[in-house]
């Protein structure tokens, strides 16, 4: 049964939640709302006071919330955050470590070098020389290359609820992230579904991948739920390179975005944009066997 956190930072089972017949409209956890709350700050800092106001609690709550659930602080996972998206810049394209610094919000790269080195225990220069060494000795696979296909995408607006965990864990998203639509009287027909992945499983500790379950607003129907389960999002528009995929998802689909990054990007002259990378499905993922899955796979371009 999947766990929320209340406004007082305790651990619940969710009534109404997918092993349990009846139940009440669940709105976004205090958890969640920080999530998001550091998440649109961008490279700035977040005001624990203004996080703690916007989710309901006091800034001892706060932090009991944030560390119950991350194992971090709340200044210690937006710090963690920013690096992340470093060490993807640093291991996925060929910026320099000066330009990365500065992208990051560090004044100067000695203060980015510092920080990095704390979080990584090795320095920029070296933590890209041992990923390369680790990672791109994997040679492309012609079949692959051939059938990545490279498109320019407009920005979509999305509704979504955030979940973090493993990437294995995706199936178990969409099932809880269905009944969520179902408590907020959403009709789940007809809705496009888009699952946004913002960390890199090979950089990031298990446990820790953001994953949003999403659906795109659809222009010609008004959707409005009956309880806050879901918040905006926008997806960037720009270059994606995009790759169809079909069969079991842990098994398979699971690998398609790591493997159009290990191996179809490294032989082409793309570079990752630092924009999550998202699965489009064909069909509601919660509702087609578990061995036909089928989506296509899109990852940011520069």
């Amino acid at each position: 049964m999947h766990k929320h956190i209340d406004e007082n930072g305790h651990k619940t089972d969710e009534e109404g939640g997918p092993n349990h017949v009846c139940g009440q409209k669940t709105p976004l956890t205090a958890l969640e709302r920080l999530w998001w709350g550091i998440e649109h700050r961008g490279d700035d800092w977040p005001d624990l006071m203004q996080l703690a106001e916007t989710a309901g609690l006091s800034l001892f709550g706060l932090n009991r919330v944030f560390r119950k659930n991350t194992g971090l602080a709340p200044l210690a996972y937006a710090r963690a955050k920013r690096l992340n998206g470093a060490a993807i810049l640093l291991c996925r394209t060929h910026k320099t470590i000066l330009d990365i610094a500065l992208t990051s919000g560090y004044q100067s790269q000695q203060a980015f070098t510092r920080a990095f080195s704390r979080e990584y225990d090795l320095s920029p220069a070296q933590f890209r020389v041992k990923f390369r060494e680790d990672i791109y000795h994997a040679p492309p696979i012609p079949d692959l290359v051939r059938a990545v296909q490279v498109m320019n995408l407009p920005a979509q607006h999305l509704l979504g609820r955030r979940y973090l965990g493993n990437y294995a864990d995706v199936p178990a998203h969409w099932l809880d992230f269905s009944w969520h639509l179902r408590m907020a009287d959403i009709d789940p027909a007809g809705l496009t579904y888009m699952g946004l992945l913002h960390d890199d499983p090979y950089l990031t500790p298990p446990g820790h991948i953001r994953y949003d379950c999403a659906f795109l607003l659809p222009e010609h129907r008004s959707i409005t739920p009956r309880s806050l389960t879901c918040v905006p999002i926008t997806l960037t528009g720009g270059r994606y390179a995009a790759l169809d995929q079909h069969g079991p998802y842990i098994e398979r689909i699971a690998q398609t975005i790591a493997t159009l990054v290990t191996q179809w990007l490294p032989a082409t002259s793309h570079q990752l944009a630092l924009v999550p990378a998202f699965e489009r499905f064909h069909h509601a993922p919660w509702a087609i066997p578990s061995d036909a899955w089928a989506l296509t796979a899109h990852v940011g371009l520069i």
